[in-house]
């Protein structure tokens, strides 16, 4: 499958970091708008962020205006 427009940074809830990465702190930004998770689809303002492989999540996002 062609990644095409869909982004390598996706958004993550709280829950499914720590799911994927017990006991990392996780970097988040300061003022985050309420995204959707890339894993399970809730929404969140979690402001974290992973590199992950837009094909092999079931909610990826696509690449917005400023190409991130």
């Amino acid at each position: 499958m062609i990644t095409g427009d869909l982004s390598w940074t996706q958004p993550a809830c709280n829950r499914c970091f720590e799911a994927r990465h017990p006991g990392k702190t996780p970097s988040r930004l300061v003022d985050p708008d309420v995204e959707v998770c890339c894993f399970c689809g809730a929404a969140t303002p979690s402001g974290i962020f992973v590199r992950v492989d837009p094909t092999t999540v079931p909610h990826a996002h696509r690449l917005r205006d400023d190409g991130t």
